[in-house]
């Protein structure tokens, strides 16, 4: 059975709501995950994550994208024989790095854990290792079919691997506390290894069962085969700038472990307590911000292989068209989920960590803005790589990076601050990385943007949203004293002015509205009553 090329925006929505699945049970998983081990394991979790997720960059994330790209490429010319090839080069570079990666995280995790101030994370390292490898070969599958512009198999595989890992590690979690926090962490970790066998075994299932072919195989006499050399080549000249772009936020990671712990004890915090407030930053308010960025990570999933086959057909219009709408897309998304992650952190917080010090809702508030410029960000890297432009993003990144070095390792330091200034680093990184790819892209395409769409319709329609979320939820607490149900509420009501008001303003268009549920017969009802262009 053949796998059916889908539009970007039909393939945005398909991995959006995997991911929006995935990310709902993660959430699931950590809020009473960090309610029964404390934010101490979970500061153990999160550097040991920490770790993990840039051995994963290095290994499984960079190759994916340029196999997505090249597949593109070489089905729009109707290849899809080279299309297969590339994908086994790939495929066997990519688990060949991720055995060796995996390897070397095995023989120097305690030197590791040693290195970035929080030794109790060495057992936690250890569980997380043989994700590493799995992820290689999974990265290589999803980038495949990516490439044929079909993200269903890669939503499928993510949701049935979050089921694991938040069923296991949830599971192992609670076994392992008895023996203490280093164990309930090394057993929370380990979820992620067992969801990524199973996504493994998904993947092989879709590969082996629909074999994915599209396209007829060109005409062999005039097109000769490319040797497996010269595919290594192009694979690796494109995903070394992608990796060396995509290691910086993670190495970033790596570093704000080893900044946050040695400035907060710097600052008079014991090692305890360093840690916990390291766990609230990271593992308590962080996947609120990341909850967002799922729809323009897919978004951008399904970018890179869409802006390509336009680049392939030299049609720069249709690259910019695409490109202005994923821009707008992720402006609608990112300002309003920001704008209430910092109205409404506290009774978020309060509610999810109810044990928790109020350090944790002002962690919160801080991170709120990085919302806006990290959905962006992904985004206009996925343009931009899209367009072959792949080294561009990776300067921008790590300008931001060493300013956010700065910041983090002056602010931190400052008693009253604390990690507080690693959260106001991160905004200014992914800002600052934002508007230098904005300028590339304007650069490149020859093309501007029309800003008061783009940009001060959907802030309208935000700032309307925010006073609405804030009074309904100030007024609702005033009157039912239930922090819950006046959040729930407040929430409500705010999504609901929020699309009224894009509405009244003019600031969606048919296109953006499909993308919700139900967004199709909307759209059409809409437009009849001249509410819609």
């Amino acid at each position: 059975m053949e796998i059916k090329k889908q539009s970007f925006i039909k393939g945005a929505a398909i991995l959006a709501a995997a991911g929006l699945i995935a990310k709902v049970l993660g959430a699931i998983y950590r809020i009473p995950l960090g309610r029964i081990v404390g934010s101490e394991a979970m500061g153990y979790y999160g550097t040991a994550y920490t770790v993990y997720t840039w051995a994963l960059t290095v290994s499984a994330y960079a190759i994916p994208i340029a196999l997505s790209k090249l597949t593109a490429e070489k089905l729009e010319i109707g290849r899809a024989d080279e299309a297969k090839r590339i994908f086994k080069v790939a495929l066997t570079f990519i688990s060949i790095l991720g055995f060796l990666l995996s390897a070397a995280l095995f023989i120097y995790a305690e030197d590791i854990a040693n290195l970035l101030n929080n030794p109790g994370s060495y057992i936690a390292i250890l569980y997380v290792i043989p994700s590493v490898f799995l992820f290689s070969i999974t990265g290589a599958l999803r980038g495949y079919f990516q490439g044929m512009q079909n993200m269903i198999p890669s939503a499928v595989s993510q949701v049935f691997e979050q089921l694991g890992r938040v069923v296991f590690g949830f599971i192992l979690a609670i076994m392992l506390l008895p023996m203490g926090y280093q164990q309930a962490a090394g057993g929370a970790v380990a979820g992620t290894t067992i969801g990524g066998i199973i996504s493994v075994l998904t993947l092989l299932y879709i590969y082996f069962r629909y074999k994915p072919d599209r396209g007829n195989t060109g005409d062999l006499l005039k097109h000769k085969n490319e040797s497996a050399v010269s595919i290594l080549k192009r694979l690796i000249a494109f995903t070394i700038p992608i990796t060396i772009g995509s290691s910086v936020m993670p190495i970033m990671g790596l570093l704000d472990s080893m900044i946050i712990m040695d400035r907060l004890q710097a600052a008079g915090y014991s090692l305890e307590s360093a840690v916990s407030l390291y766990g609230q930053l990271t593992q308590m308010a962080m996947p609120f911000i990341n909850l967002p960025q799922v729809l323009t990570i897919s978004l951008a999933a399904s970018l890179v292989p869409a802006i390509s086959e336009s680049i392939t057909r030299r049609d720069l219009e249709s690259a910019g068209k695409k490109s202005e709408l994923a821009i707008r897309i992720s402006l609608i998304l990112g300002l309003p989920a920001a704008f209430g992650l910092f109205i409404l952190a506290d009774p978020i917080m309060t509610i999810a960590y109810p044990t928790e010090p109020v350090s944790v809702v002002t962690a919160l508030k801080f991170l709120a803005p990085a919302v806006i410029f990290l959905t962006l960000v992904q985004t206009l890297t996925a343009i931009l790589q899209g367009m072959g432009k792949e080294r561009i993003p990776v300067v921008n990144l790590a300008i931001g990076a060493l300013v956010k070095i700065v910041i983090t390792y002056t602010l931190t330091s400052i008693p009253y601050i604390n990690v507080r200034g690693a959260a106001i680093g991160t905004v200014a990184a992914y800002a600052i990385a934002s508007i230098l790819n904005l300028i590339a892209i304007i650069r490149y395409q020859k093309r501007g943007f029309n800003y008061i769409q783009l940009i001060i319709k959907p802030l309208l329609a935000t700032l309307i949203m925010s006073v609405v979320a804030y009074f309904t939820y100030s007024y609702g607490l005033l009157l039912i004293g239930s922090k819950s149900i006046a959040a729930l509420l407040s929430i409500m009501l705010a999504v609901i002015a929020y699309g009224a008001a894009l509405i009244l303003v003019k600031g969606i268009t048919v296109d953006e509205l499909k993308l919700a549920p139900g967004g199709g017969k909307l759209s059409t009802a809409l437009k009849k009553k001249g509410l819609l262009k």
